[in-house]
C-alpha cells in the first residue's frame, strides 16, 4: 500500500493520494472478510479445528467474531496509524472517520460472503485460489481507488451495485469528497448486500447436527 501511495503521488500528486485514505480502509474491510476469514475457515477444515468448534458450545457468530477480532487487533491499529498519517500530511483527516464508517458496514458483508465461499468449496486447499482473485478484483477494478466521477453516467448505477464501490462512495459522500451519490444510495446498497450475505451464509453453513 505504501508503494502504491508513492506511485499515485508520482501520477496525480496529493489529490490522487487522498483517494488511498478511503480505499485503504475499504479494501482492508473487504479483504479481511473475503480473504482472511475465508482462508482461516478453509484451513480450520483441513486441520480438523472447525469440526472441534462445531462440536463445542461455540456458535457460528462467536466463531466469526473471534476470527475477526484476532486479525483486526493485530492489523487494524497499524493500518489506521498509516492512513491517519497520510491523511494528516494531506490535510484531509475528515476522510478517515468517513472511511471507518463505510468499512464497518462492509465488514459483515465480506465476512459472511467469505464464510459462505469457504464452506461451499469442496477442497479447502483451493480456497485461496478463489478468494484471492475475488478480493483483488473487487478492490482494484471498481471505483474504490479512484472516484466515481470519472465513470460515464450510464455505468454508475451498475458499479454502485458492487459492495466495495458502495462502501467507497458512502465514505466519499459522508466526507463530501468527489462523490456522485448522496449517502442514501450507497447505504441502501450495503444494507441490501448485508441481507443477501446473511441469506447466502445461512444456506452454506452447516453447524452442529444440521
Amino acid at each position: 500500500m505504501l508503494a502504491l501511495t508513492l506511485i499515485l503521488w508520482a501520477w496525480g500528486g496529493g489529490e490522487a493520494v487522498k483517494a488511498i485514505v478511503i480505499a485503504w480502509i475499504v479494501a482492508g474491510a473487504w479483504a479481511t472478510g473475503i480473504n482472511i476469514v475465508g482462508q482461516e475457515v478453509g484451513w480450520a477444515r483441513v486441520m480438523g479445528i472447525l469440526q472441534m468448534f462445531i462440536a463445542s458450545p461455540v456458535t457460528p457468530r462467536s466463531y466469526l467474531l473471534g476470527i475477526l477480532l484476532g486479525h483486526e487487533v493485530a492489523i487494524m491499529p497499524v493500518n489506521l496509524a498509516l492512513v491517519t498519517l497520510v491523511a494528516y500530511t494531506l490535510n484531509s483527516l475528515e476522510l478517515v472517520p468517513a472511511a471507518i464508517v463505510a468499512g464497518l458496514l462492509l465488514t459483515p458483508v465480506s465476512t459472511l460472503l467469505g464464510l459462505a465461499i469457504a464452506m461451499r468449496i469442496r477442497k479447502p486447499t483451493n480456497i485461496s485460489a478463489i478468494t484471492n482473485p475475488i478480493s483483488t478484483l473487487f478492490i482494484l477494478l471498481p471505483p474504490v481507488f479512484y472516484p466515481m466521477t470519472i465513470i460515464p453516467e450510464p455505468l454508475r448505477p451498475i458499479l454502485l451495485a458492487i459492495p466495495t464501490t458502495a462502501a467507497a462512495e458512502l465514505a466519499r459522500a459522508i466526507a463530501n469528497y468527489h462523490n456522485v451519490y448522496t449517502i442514501n444510495e450507497p447505504l441502501v446498497t450495503l444494507i441490501a448486500w448485508s441481507i443477501i450475505a446473511i441469506a447466502v451464509a445461512k444456506q452454506a453453513v452447516k453447524w452442529g447436527h444440521e
